[in-house]
């Protein structure tokens, strides 16, 4: 299996990027309700994509982002809560590569979701203790562009 960063296409990146920039600072229902439902998608991959790049970069500003987006992917999807977890697995690790709490990382992006099971689910993940890559299926390879994620085969 292809790391992220090969494997997930970033064509819509600009388009998540655009929906982020938009965000209020504390995003309501009424925002999620201006969205179009396909844009999780989008938002879904960006946040994927981002996990990588913080952990290259050393950005806990691109962490955050990713969880943000994935985040907000699971507010306009309604996808299982296990679906949501795989994807948060990879930024949850990142935080404790780059030094930050998972916990506290976690908790900033839920409290500025919308109220409700997304932003519940985003906090208390963050609040685990317990997360490793290989219990959600992912393995963190070497690329020659840096590390990357990818699924396990």
């Amino acid at each position: 299996m292809k790391p992220n960063l090969e494997r997930i296409p970033g064509q819509q990146d600009r388009l998540a990027e655009q929906i982020l920039a938009r965000a209020p600072r504390r995003i309501e229902q009424n925002f999620v309700r201006s969205l179009e439902p396909t844009t999780a998608l989008a938002l879904g991959r960006y946040g994927a994509r981002l996990a990588t790049l913080a952990l290259r970069q050393n950005s806990v500003d691109l962490l955050r982002r990713s969880v943000l987006a994935t985040g907000l992917a699971g507010c306009l999807a309604s996808d299982d809560d296990r679906d949501i977890m795989v994807a948060l697995a990879v930024p949850w690790i990142v935080a404790q590569q780059l030094g930050a709490s998972p916990a506290e990382v976690f908790a900033t992006v839920s409290a500025t979701l919308p109220e409700g099971p997304a932003a519940r689910l985003v906090q208390a993940f963050g609040a685990c203790t317990n997360i490793t890559l290989e219990a959600f299926g992912w393995e963190l390879v070497t690329t020659a562009d840096g590390p990357d994620f990818r699924p396990v085969p």
